[in-house]
């Protein structure tokens, strides 16, 4: 079959998938962490169980295991946790183009020779090699902040405490206890998140990858999924 002259088969640079939102991070992408080229304040953690779209499948479906990627911007420039925009390196083209051969009138990725794998394997004409790459084992939170970091039982308590699956179950089969429990969860998932700023001096930036979006945020995302039946 002829290719058809619109249909792109090189990177065109347009900007489209990084407008999208950022990639989640695999295990190759560990020594992008380690050199510091992206740090912990560029990631956010969805956690077990949350519903995610599965382009393999064609539908959404919960997470089997925590799922950690680069974080958005919205139009305004506020840093966001949900990829509702631009990844978080996507740097969009200025309004006025410089005369400088480095500044590309579609934008430009800030880490584009050091982008994670994920980035490196698409190709918008041909998803092969990124769903290959999506295959591959991804990073947890674990991972990123190494079995010996004191902060690792504090997210082990959180899972416990927080866990998805106990909201799905609350949600899908609510007791007569399901509404205070949950207001517990979101009690104590604010009120640790309020702790390790002030007691330890974790940044405001940081929280999304370490304890994932606040609870009130995964609730209401639960309760629209559940409704989609």
């Amino acid at each position: 079959m002829p290719h058809r002259p619109d249909t792109p088969n090189h990177c065109r640079r347009c900007g489209t998938c990084c407008r999208k939102g950022g990639p989640a991070l695999h295990q190759a992408d560990l020594t992008l962490l380690r050199e510091k080229i992206i740090l912990q304040e560029d990631l956010y953690t969805l956690r077990v169980g949350e519903p995610v779209h599965d382009q393999a499948a064609g539908r959404v479906i919960p997470l089997n295991a925590e799922c950690v990627k680069i974080r958005s911007w919205n139009a305004a420039k506020t840093l966001l946790a949900q990829s509702e925009a631009g990844c978080r390196f996507y740097q969009p083209a200025p309004q006025t183009i410089p005369a400088k051969p480095t500044v590309h009138p579609n934008g430009r990725c800030a880490i584009h020779e050091t982008k994670p794998i994920e980035c490196a394997a698409l190709k918008c004409w041909d998803t092969a090699d990124l769903a290959e790459a999506a295959a591959t084992p991804r990073l947890s939170r674990l991972d990123i902040l190494g079995p010996d970091n004191a902060l690792v039982e504090l997210v082990h308590d959180h899972e416990t405490r927080c866990s998805v699956a106990d909201l799905v179950r609350h949600l899908q089969a609510p007791t007569s206890e399901s509404a205070d429990l949950l207001r517990q969860a979101a009690a104590y998932d604010a009120a640790l998140r309020d702790l390790l700023q002030e007691k330890a001096g974790i940044l405001p930036d940081h929280l999304p990858f370490l304890l994932g979006r606040p609870l009130p945020e995964v609730v209401h995302g639960l309760r629209r999924w559940l409704a989609r039946g």
